[in-house]
């Protein structure tokens, strides 16, 4: 039997992911057959640009209604393999502008021809089954832009006089808020959610066997019965943790609907005030210490285009120190937006920083410095990096890329080892689990940091990690 069709529409974007994969697969193995280099989530980008010529990747993001990240993980891959060039926008040195190459103009044609075969087969397969498909997702769409799942599920739990507990749902049609108390956290159907979650996504395919072999015996032992909420929770990522000893992989509850969080808002000062500059976007605080040392207190890595305005602006107020130390003892993490931003200050030349590989890709994908950025470069001062125990994932990657070319002086503690990224998966019953499906790693070595953490240079305690810079700074 299989688990999910008996969940039936309540899991309509599990169903979906894998007819997804199922089509992506076929693609691809086409793709392969015929001898082209395209991958089939490059196709989109491609008709696009084909169309409309050059594109800054925030454009290609909005026509394609995918997150700027999505975009700029397609375009990635399409310039390592020739497919387009890069260029910076003349009005905004930060844009970053894509265009297709003669390479990918002469491949046209012949993907032109497997497209519409393609087309062709997908479009027969859905008709056979009595469905349009193209004409019900254009309904779909429609309708979900005229009136939200949200406010329709909304609406049906308010009118409904059956149970005292008010439930909201899930963005994305899934796991709907629990209506009773006895069904609240079920592990019976929590914890196969959870083993089929692992299979399709986490980074290492076998462990990920492993994992939900060990979570569906322990489910038949009686292990979880009895459980919920909390403690559910904990049982599973404690189990997970001493199979894996991953630090990112880990269950959830959160007492409504995966998903569903209250939104804040931080708005920063229109221009730098006071002693501390900062004070937004993660940037707790910045200033020019004694003896011209800029200091960056940085407790977040954000990728919104405002944020890394602010960080232009930041930086350029700390063009004519003469050493740098950038504080990311209390950073928990963030985007990779920003941590290319702040390296590309740091170097005077374009530099491979890391390379990362997701499971589902073919070869590891690279990231570079920017080609430009709007301030000076701080490329010849000693740079100094605070770390602790607490500094994990993103501040990680940011750290690991200046220290694999031999750029920085880490100062403080081992940070917390979480070298692998992904994103969290919606569960049933109010659960969530962050799904580790990448690892980031230094292409030469291919050494990460995942459990181990990255060593400092000189190892203080994280409380005297500043001092001890500053003095190594004035004594140098």
């Amino acid at each position: 039997m299989d688990y999910i069709r008996s969940l039936g529409p309540l899991v309509l974007d599990h169903r979906f992911r894998r007819l997804k994969d199922a089509l992506l697969q076929a693609a691809d193995a086409l793709y392969r057959q015929y001898g082209h280099e395209c991958r089939p989530r490059w196709t989109s980008t491609l008709l696009l640009l084909e169309r409309e010529g050059t594109l800054p990747v925030t454009a290609i993001a909005a026509r394609l209604r995918l997150t700027h990240p999505a975009v700029i993980g397609i375009t990635d891959e399409m310039l390592t393999a020739g497919f387009i060039r890069e260029s910076a926008d003349k009005k905004d040195a930060r844009r970053r502008l894509v265009a297709l190459t003669p390479k990918a103009r002469r491949a046209l044609p012949e993907l032109q021809r497997l497209w519409a075969a393609l087309a062709d087969a997908q479009r027969e397969r859905f008709s056979k089954a009595g469905c349009d498909i193209v004409a019900v997702l254009d309904q779909v769409d429609d309708s979900l832009a005229a009136r939200s799942l949200v406010d329709d599920v909304t609406s049906r739990l308010a009118r409904s006089k059956k149970r005292a507990y008010k439930a909201l749902a899930v963005i994305g049609m899934l796991a709907l808020a629990p209506l009773s108390a006895g069904a609240q956290h079920r592990p019976s159907v929590v914890i196969p959610a959870i083993a089929d979650s692992l299979v399709n996504g986490y980074i290492y395919e076998q462990t990920a066997r492993t994992l939900a072999d060990s979570l569906h015996a322990r489910l038949r032992a009686g292990a979880y019965d009895g459980l919920s909420g909390h403690a559910l929770a904990e049982s599973v990522t404690v189990m997970f943790r001493r199979i894996t000893r991953d630090g990112h992989l880990g269950l959830r509850f959160a007492g409504r609907p995966a998903g569903v969080q209250p939104v804040r808002v931080r708005r920063p000062p229109e221009t730098p005030t006071g002693a501390n500059a900062g004070s937004a976007f993660g940037f707790e605080r910045v200033e020019i210490l004694a003896g011209n040392i800029g200091y960056i207190d940085l407790r977040g890595f954000s990728d919104a285009p405002e944020a890394l305005k602010w960080a232009d602006s930041l930086m350029a107020s700390l063009a004519h120190v003469r050493a740098l130390i950038i504080d990311v003892g209390q950073n928990r993490g963030g985007g990779p937006q920003m941590v290319r931003l702040l390296s590309t200050y740091l170097f005077d030349r374009r530099v491979h920083l890391v390379s990362s590989f997701m499971r589902g890709l073919d070869a590891p994908r690279e990231r570079w410095t920017l080609d430009c950025v709007s301030g000076s470069r701080l490329a010849t001062i000693p740079v100094y990096i605070l770390t602790s125990r607490r500094t994990i994932s993103a501040p990680e990657s940011f750290v690991f890329g200046l220290k694999a070319q031999q750029r920085i002086t880490i100062v403080g503690e081992p940070t917390g080892g979480g070298g692998h990224f992904g994103d969290i998966v919606s569960l049933p019953d109010g659960f969530s689990m962050f799904l580790p499906r990448g690892r980031t790693f230094d292409p030469r070595t291919n050494a990460g940091w995942e459990v181990t953490g990255i060593q400092p240079d000189v190892a203080v305690p994280y409380a005297e990690a500043l001092a001890t810079a500053i003095a190594r700074i004035r004594r140098d």
